[in-house]
Formats: C-alpha cells, structure tokens, sequence
C-alpha cells in the first residue's frame, strides 16, 4: 500500500490522514523528504528504538523516537541537519539535558536525555547556571550563535530527566510546533517487517438504552490468531443501541521485544467504514488529551491503555475521520454484522481483527419474582452520563428503586439484572440524586452537582470547595465529594482531567504543625505530595487528577550522604521518604556552586566554573524537602589523596 500524504487544516492546527484511513477529502500534499535528516546517532549503522511517535505513555501521546544505545551512555549525538540552537534546556525531570535545532525549512530537531553538551554549548549553559545560581534552566541564545553543520557533534547521549534508561530521544517538530513522525524521513538505519499485534478488545455501551450481551457495562475480549496471520473475536457479541470500541494492541519491531504505539487504525462494519485513527501528525497542545483519548479510568485501575476508537466528547483534536455516529457502532436490527479492525505501523506492516456483533431485542422482558429479597448491599457508579445502581441479590414482586432528588422522589423499576443483582439506571442530564433507596437499605450516591466544560465554575460544600477553570475539563462533571476525618475524596482517580483545579479544604482537625503539613495524593497504596497553602484552618491546593487527599504532616528532614568533599569536587546522594526533594544548594565560603542532579539516583555532584581551579575552605550542602524541612551539611574541603593499588602476587 503507497502512502499519499492529505493535509487537513483546522483552526491553526496541521493534521494528517495518510491512504490508510480512506475518506475523501479535498488537501495539498505534505512531503517528507528523503535525505534531508541525516540519523543524529551511530548513521548508517543498524539501530532500533524503544519508543515511537504516538506510544501511550503515563498522561502524554510520546513525541518521538527512542533510539536505544546499547545501555551505554556517552555515544556522539550529531545535528541531523544544518541549524542553530534555538533552545537548550537542563531539568531534573522530563527531557534533561536537551538541545532544540532550528532549521533552514523551519521545522525542529530535539535531542533529549544528553549526557553532555558540546563544549561551547557547555560553557554557555554552565556561565547561565552560575550567573542564576539555579541547576534547572532553560535558555534561547540568540539565532545562529550556535550553529551546527549537518553531522556536527553537539553532544554525547545519556539517561538524563525521566528516562528509564540509557537512549536517546529524537523529535522532528514542523512550524507550528506539531510533532510529526520521524520515521516518515526514509532513516535507513531502522528497518522493519514485522507486523502490530492485538490483545484485547472492549465493547462499551455509550448511553443509558444500549445493552451489550444483555448487559450495561463495558466487556472485553481477547483475539485468537487464526492460521491465516489475522486475529478473531471468538464467537458473536451480541448488542443493541449505540456501542464504542476500545483497542489495545501493539506494533511490535524486528529485533526488538518492545511494543510500540499504532501509526493507524481503520475500523469498518459490513465493508463501510466507520472510523480512521492516524498518528502521523499531532499538535504539541494536544498532549495532554490523551487521557480522554483513552479509556482513562481502565488505565488507571489496571495500567492497561485502550485506544478509544471513537470520538469521546469534549474532544477538541481532529485526529480523526468517521463516519455519522463518530466513530461509535450503531446497532437498531436483529441482524448480524462484519465488524473489520485493521491496524498498521509507519512501515506499513498491518494486522486484520475480525468479529460478528448481531443485533438484539432492544427491551427483552424481565423475570419475574414472587419472594422478597432485601439487597445485600448497594452500589452506585457513574457511566458517562448514566448513574447505574446495582443492589445485590435484590427480589420482589413489585421491585422498586426510589431516587431523592432535592427533595423530590423520582422511583424507578429495574432496567435489567446483572450477576445476581438487580440494576438501576438513572439520567444523570435530567437529574442528580443524592441518595437512592431500594427495599429497606438506602445508599449515598455523594453527587453535588453538575459542571460544565468551557467556562469557570465553583462547587462550594461546608468544608469544601473546587475552583473550575474554562480549561479544567474535558466533558461534563457529575461532581462527587466525600470527606472523611482529614480526607477528602472528588470523584475517583478514573476521572480525567484536562488542566488544573483549586480546591480549598477544611480538615477535621487542624494539625498542630501547620507549617510542614500539606496534602497528599492517596493513590495504589501510597502517598504523593501535592502541598498547597494554608489559611487559618483551610488548605488551599491544585491538582490536575481527581481522587483522594489527606492531610499530612512531614517532621523529618532530607537524607544526605557525602560521598566526597575535596577540593576537586564534591559528590553526594540525597533522598526524602514523605514530601520529596524540593531543592538544594552547595556553598563554599559562602559562595554558590553548581551541582547537578540526577532525580533518579538521588545523585548530585559539582561542577567547576573553571575546571582548572581547586576549592578551597568550608563546604554547606543545604538539601529541602517539599514541607520545608532542611538538613544543613558543614565540613571543610579535604586534600583527595589516592591510595595505591597493592600489586596481586604471582
């Protein structure tokens, strides 16, 4: 199959749809030309990558290629093209060390990870640090003050930032700062023939009437290669009403036993197609998306990242073609029906995904109980814009749910039965009940309210509240809230946000040091510092995951172990076990020195200034955690003496 590159232009952004997803649209072509970029490291050797543009990561879409290095550092990284440095950048997180190349066609090259720059490009960034006394910094020389030939060295790779190993990370960006894909290039060093692989399917009922195998929730699958190379769903999903697909599945590398992100992804029902997905191209904005771009709430409980292959609503990035339902599958007959799922990578490798889906009675008749069962227990859960309420083993001749809505009682018979328990499903766009009850047993629900996306809002409680921004959400909020004692749980870590909330909360009981007690994010067992800001008896915090916050207090100062204090360098390993390393700074005779960090490890160390000068006198390593607690090393520098080796015996 030959790629013939459409371009679409939608409010400033460029995207791309190649052949592989087949709609007719109206575009000029964009060209990758062949030639222009030359491999940054080891050219016209064989290489192979551990990540590509588009691979689900934690909270982002990956923006390049990971060229893998032999778990080795240090390998020369060259300018793939002529340019100048337009940007270059050290942090403890993210890219690390990173160099961006501006380029006579006006697009970007980016090189992240680096051990070290090149020499001048060193001197530059290490006279910034000591001019801002800072180790993270982010700089833009002036155009053509650092211009590198094509095949220059400009720096040495590493395993700087949030890498999980040594490689490095290599971006080409076009002029609106879009990623696009690097192995569109024509890189000879990377050869591929392998094709994608699936590992699961997902079939979600998409609003309060559709049903799938009789049921309201979300059921997966797992393919079965046949004979033939292609992969089947075993047996016929049976459905009625409007159903999305959800996709995991991997392109897989020759040589490699990586999995990889999909370039594409074409669905089609009874030959017709109803949805095309292409990674080709995305807006540097758009990172944040993915996590309405996948089943966000799976991925969290499981760590599995299922493409959504439908258009979810609040969705603002064409990164896709479909047909007249966005993407979902409309089911309204008794038919059965060819559902076609084929995927491919950037080298055109593809794999085919069958199954059969036929349609069902759209409201099959409900059993019939003569005895009286009281529910076990009840359990209420929002889906999408559905509150489904199952009462466990719940029976009787006139079952009855009786939800209380400001007041009012709205009273309701099952919509259907799942695994012995009876179901409920109430219209959360008409009304939001606070409380349900069914026989004798009555559930909180801890709805509040409902807020829009696209425009500031606030939800104010007793002890609580939460500060909405126009940006803050992808879709609508049904907004939960429960405080416990000196916790505060909004809605669940399933629920995606698209920016920042404030939330001021009023613990329970004010904790007696106020000053090293901040908020915590309770999630899998474990404790992320967030922090915030006190006022009186309230705490003031932003966040961009919802979920449960403690109070916490942290008394215990930073961990420093001093590995070497002479005077031709300084080396230590510094680690906090509550609020995390915050900052630090090293000092001798009252003079700031440079120390780099390496986030990972908990490993910093100096650097000179003047490489040739020695230290002299007495060294403060002051280390800070995130609640304020500071621990404060003085010694004086020492004369590094070297003991020789004893010679083994013959």
């Amino acid at each position: 199959m030959q790629y013939n590159n459409l371009v679409i232009r939608h409010t400033g952004l460029l995207l791309l749809f190649s052949l592989c997803c087949i709609f007719s649209v109206s575009a000029q072509k964009q060209s990758y030309p062949k030639g222009y970029y030359q491999f940054p490291i080891r050219p016209g050797l064989s290489n192979s990558l551990a990540g590509v543009l588009g691979d689900l990561r934690s909270n982002h879409f990956h923006a390049g290629v990971d060229i893998r290095t032999q778990q080795v550092e240090g390998l020369p990284v060259y300018a793939a093209a002529e340019g100048y440095v337009f940007k270059v950048a050290v942090q403890r997180s993210g890219y690390g060390n990173v160099i961006y190349l501006r380029h006579p066609n006006g697009q970007t090259t980016v090189y992240g990870h680096l051990q070290k720059f090149s020499d001048s490009l060193a001197a530059y960034v290490r006279s910034e640090q000591y001019k801002k006394q800072t180790f993270e910094i982010d700089l833009f020389p002036e155009p053509g003050k650092y211009a590198f030939r094509k095949g220059q060295l400009i720096a040495l790779s590493g395993n700087t930032g949030g890498s999980a190993g040594p490689h490095l990370h290599f971006e080409i960006r076009d002029a609106q700062d879009n990623y696009l894909n690097p192995l569109f290039f024509g890189f000879s060093e990377i050869k591929d023939v392998t094709p994608p692989k699936f590992v699961s399917l997902a079939v979600r009922p998409m609003d309060i009437n559709t049903r799938v195998n009789g049921r309201f929730d979300r059921q997966t699958y797992t393919p079965v290669r046949q004979k033939d190379g292609s992969f089947r769903i075993p047996g016929t999903v049976t459905a009625t009403g409007t159903v999305g697909l959800e996709l995991l599945a991997h392109d897989m590398m020759t040589g490699t036993g990586f999995r990889y992100g999909l370039q594409c992804v074409e669905i089609k029902m009874d030959d017709e197609e109803v949805f095309a997905y292409n990674m080709e191209v995305f807006p540097n904005a758009a990172t944040r998306d993915y996590n309405n771009l996948i089943d966000y709430e799976t991925e969290q409980e499981t760590g599995q990242r299922y493409l959504r292959c439908y258009v979810p609503d609040g969705n603002q990035f064409d990164l896709y073609k479909t047909g007249a339902y966005k993407g979902k599958i409309f089911i309204n007959d008794t038919l059965t029906h060819e559902v076609k799922i084929k995927v491919f990578d950037s080298y055109e490798n593809s794999s085919l995904l069958t199954f059969s889906i036929k349609g069902e009675a759209a409201n099959p008749p409900l059993p019939v109980y003569d005895v009286e069962v009281k529910p076990e227990w009840i359990q209420t859960e929002i889906v999408g814009n559905t509150l489904k309420v199952r009462a466990k083993y719940y029976r009787s001749s006139l079952p009855l749910a009786t939800f209380f809505v400001a007041g009012k009682e709205v009273k309701k018979v099952p919509d259907l039965y799942e695994n012995e328990s009876a179901v409920f499903l109430a219209d959360l766009r008409q009304y939001i009940p606070d409380s349900v009850r069914i026989g004798n047993t009555t559930a909180r629900t801890y709805l509040r309210t409902k807020i829009a996306p696209g425009k500031m809002a606030v939800y104010k409680s007793d002890r609580w509240s939460v500060n909405f921004e126009a940006t803050s959400l992808f879709d609508t909020l049904y907004l939960t809230g429960q405080q416990n004692y000196n916790a505060l749980t909004i809605n669940d870590k399933g629920t995606a946000l698209r920016d920042y909330v404030t939330v001021t909360f009023r613990p329970e009981e004010t904790p007696a040091n106020k000053e090293r007690s901040g908020i915590y994010r309770y999630s899998g067992y474990s404790y992320r510092f967030i922090g915030g800001q006190w006022k009186g008896d309230e705490i003031t915090f932003k966040t961009r995951e919802l979920g449960t916050f403690v109070v916490q207090t942290d008394t215990i100062p930073p961990r420093v172990r001093l590995v070497e204090h002479s005077k031709k360098r300084i080396r230590a390993y510094i680690s906090d076990g509550m609020s995390g390393i915050d900052r630090f700074r090293a000092l001798i005779n009252g003079e700031w020195i440079l120390m780099n960090y390496e986030a990972k490890t908990g490993y910093i160390w100096s650097e000179k200034m003047d490489a040739s000068q020695l230290f002299e006198g007495e060294l403060t390593l002051e280390i800070t955690d995130g609640a304020g607690n500071s621990t404060i090393l003085q010694t004086d520098l020492v004369e590094l003496v070297s003991t020789p080796k004893k010679r083994k015996r013959k």
